[in-house]
């Protein structure tokens, strides 16, 4: 008889995760008697092979379509939807899932008619819906008889099909979505998808955020705020080791056309911060990046680009302020001047980071650009510490698309050798890609035979194994300068930022982020965000009164054991209470504090209370609070304003019927000794005895900042107070008082 075939690598790895080690000495039996506690501690080694055995035979042939993954591959899509799955696997996990404890129950049976219904019903729907995406619209039927409403849609699907549709230049529908002088429409998106982008848009990269973020209904867009996965912790050390790349195209930008160069610097004198004349770096060579100015107020932060050849410049803002600020635009711009809504036509990433440039330069290859570009270019990302490199630097060449390349590849390295030519105001800008993106033709034309996945699939499979790339003529503007807080930003055409992204996030050093961890590292560096920390515009205060009702509507749910206790805070609320701050430091200068204080309130023949203490002066507060506040109780100190220079100074007098705005001050809180610093903390002077009395401001932003490894924090605290440099912080709900030193921000 032949031997038996040896067993395969997979019965060999079965075979040996069956196998239990054993020994074979037993000095627990002595004289037949055995000893039980000496049996179990001589057997410790088998019991512990013999269940590490069982978990090797469990796992050892597990191939089933779920599997658990590391935590970094995991997506929030649950196990159950098959459809999530490739298509190979589905019969498999369907299979695995019936024959689990929790799988999914059989179908029920449904009579043949129902079925063939609903798949005739699903054909009627399908047709109709073909007919609606073609007229582009929805049908309007006004008829009475049923004869006449058919005879009515006929000829509007006549009409329709006579329309000229605008012929696309690429399969993927890719198109320039803007408008002169007014708000450009919203883009449709997917048939299928429709329904939910009526209020809210998505952005380019939506699915794939939705399949790994938690996503944040604000401003009109659908706006990835957190990753699934806890990532406090791997945030902050991405920001100081790697890269952090976020998507940002809900910002929103426009163009400005001027028929003259003094009418291009008339508009930066009006909206910035430079007064005539206008410095010449900001005429193209570097980038503002600062605050934008209406009616010589702050009113939000912003980037300006100049083009001084072609007469045009490239503003962008926040989108909450966005609608506001393209209209007063608008209303300025003399005779001649037209400003483009680029809101859905131009999309944008942001990197953050020492080595952003590297992972940028992996993706973006470089197609025609002149030596000078290139050069530069290639020597900046291939930097150690893309921090060194000076703010406002920007660069705009064409880049090939990035999906031509399968993986990352990094770049040739550059000629150059020092970087003395970053702080001499040159231009590393190639006129025609920045005229290609500031313009919709350029625009459109970049989209020119885009190749669909389908076709890079055919591309991939057919071309020549020895190279390294398949070959295209697809290629894109981008747009990429340093912003005032160290962060990199890309813009590109609208419907380019997916396929950029796509292999962006392949770059094994780039940790994707959302808008809560752009707070984060912001917060770490010590710099305000916008809106969050900046509660005396008008924006920040919206945003201020949308967090406090949030957090008493948390507060609500809690069980009344878990409530933060409100004795504590007295008739503060558990937000910044600015309302009742500055009536707070506005009315303690009406008290006179040597009266004695009386066991009950007294009141003048109206029923006015008379405001004799402290408490009562909180008690009017609290009873005069309005239900909805629009206009931010506080404003930035300004030393132009004489009634801000008078309150500093002590010298003015508060008016009882009226009083104005309070002037605050931004600083930045680091605690001396022990404790915390949280959201909504509350900052007291310094005195022997703290209390309600020597309230003087509130936490913006507070938690561990793991760039200097203590408690930190941003606030606001009365403009009189803003030579201190010590102060008391109390968190919501808390007893104790911890010393922490401030600085002006």
């Amino acid at each position: 008889m032949p031997p038996k075939p040896p067993p395969n690598s997979k019965k060999t790895k079965l075979y040996n995760s069956r196998a239990i080690r054993s020994e074979s000495v037993d000095p627990a039996v002595k004289d037949g008697v055995l000893d039980v506690s000496q049996f179990l501690s001589s057997r410790e080694y088998e019991i512990r092979a013999f269940e590490q055995s069982q978990l090797n035979t469990k796992y050892a042939t597990s191939t089933r379509v779920f599997q658990s993954l590391p935590r970094t591959l995991r997506r929030r899509t649950a196990s159950h939807n098959v459809k999530r799955i490739p298509k190979r696997l589905r019969n498999k996990a369907l299979r695995e899932m019936q024959n689990s404890v929790s799988g999914t129950p059989d179908k029920k049976p449904h009579l043949r008619g129902r079925e063939l219904y609903r798949l005739k019903m699903q054909k009627r729907l399908l047709r109709l819906a073909s007919k609606i995406k073609e007229m582009k619209e929805l049908p309007r039927v006004q008829g009475t008889s049923v004869q006449e409403k058919i005879k009515i849609l006929n000829k509007q699907i006549d009409e329709s099909r006579k329309k000229r549709t605008v012929s696309l230049n690429n399969k993927v529908g890719a198109h320039d979505i803007c408008a002169t002088n007014a708000l450009a429409p919203k883009p449709s998106g997917n048939m299928k998808f429709a329904h939910r982008q009526k209020e809210f848009t998505w952005c380019p990269t939506h699915i794939w955020h939705a399949k790994r973020f938690h996503m944040m209904k604000r401003w009109g867009f659908q706006i990835p705020f957190s990753p699934n996965q806890k990532c406090f912790r791997s945030t902050s050390r991405a920001a100081k080791q790697a890269t952090l790349a976020y998507e940002t195209s809900y910002y929103g930008e426009f163009i400005t056309e001027f028929p003259t160069t003094e009418s291009l610097c008339a508009w930066l004198t009006t909206f910035t911060k430079y007064n005539s004349p206008v410095p010449e770096w900001l005429l193209g060579s570097k980038v503002y990046n600062d605050w934008i100015y209406v009616d010589d107020k702050k009113f939000a932060l912003g980037t300006v680009v100049v083009d001084l050849p072609l007469k045009k410049i490239l503003v962008r803002v926040h989108p909450s302020v966005y609608e506001d600020f393209f209209s007063k635009v608008v209303e300025w711009a003399p005779e001649g001047v037209t400003t483009i809504d680029s809101r859905f036509a131009l999309g944008s990433i942001q990197l953050h980071g020492p080595t952003a440039l590297q992972s940028l330069a992996k993706v973006l290859h470089l197609e025609s650009a002149s030596a000078a570009v290139s050069d530069a270019w290639r020597w900046c990302s291939q930097v150690a510490d893309s921090s060194n490199i000076p703010i406002g630097t920007v660069f705009c060449f064409f880049a090939k698309d990035p999906r031509f390349w399968k993986h990352p590849v990094n770049p040739p390295p550059s000629s150059k050798r020092g970087g003395d030519f970053l702080f001499e105001n040159q231009r590393f800008v190639e006129p025609s890609a920045l005229s290609s993106l500031l313009s919709s033709e350029g625009r459109t034309a970049s989209y020119d035979n885009m190749y669909s996945l389908k076709q890079l699939g055919k591309e991939f499979a057919n071309h020549d194994p020895s190279s390294t790339h398949i070959h295209g003529a697809s290629k894109l503007p981008v747009l990429i300068y340093k912003m005032a807080n160290g962060t990199w930003c890309v813009n590109m055409p609208w419907f380019w930022v997916q396929p950029v992204w796509s292999k962006l996030v392949q770059v094994k050093s780039i940790k994707t982020a959302g808008m809560r961890q752009e707070h984060q590292i912001n917060f770490e560096r010590g710099i305000a965000t916008y809106p969050h920390d900046f509660p005396y515009l008008f924006e920040g205060y919206k945003e201020h009164l949308l967090l406090e009702a949030a957090t008493q509507a948390a507060r609500r749910k809690l069980p009344l054991s878990k409530q933060a206790p409100m004795k504590v805070e007295g008739r503060l609320q558990l937000g910044c209470d600015w309302f009742f701050l500055r009536k707070w430091i506005f009315g303690m200068k009406l008290i006179d504090r040597k009266d004695s204080v009386s066991a009950h309130g007294e009141f003048t023949e109206e029923r006015v209370r008379i405001i004799k203490n402290a408490d009562d002066l909180a008690l009017v507060i609290a009873n005069t609070r309005p239900e909805s506040q629009k206009d931010s109780p506080i404003a930035l100190f300004s030393r132009a304003d004489p009634t801000h220079k008078a309150i500093v100074e002590g010298t003015y007098k508060p008016d009882v019927s009226k009083f104005p705005a309070l002037p605050v001050v931004q600083v930045h809180l680091e605690l001396i000794g022990k404790g915390t610093i949280r959201d909504n903390a509350r900052i007291y002077e310094v005195t022997k005895n703290v209390s309600m009395e020597n309230l003087v401001g509130f936490v913006t932003s507070g938690s561990f900042n793991f760039r200097q490894g203590s408690p930190t924090g941003i606030g606001l605290i009365a403009a009189h107070c803003k030579k201190q440099q010590k102060v008391y912080v109390r968190n919501v709900g808390c007893t104790t008082y911890s010393p922490a030193r401030i600085r002006l921000i």
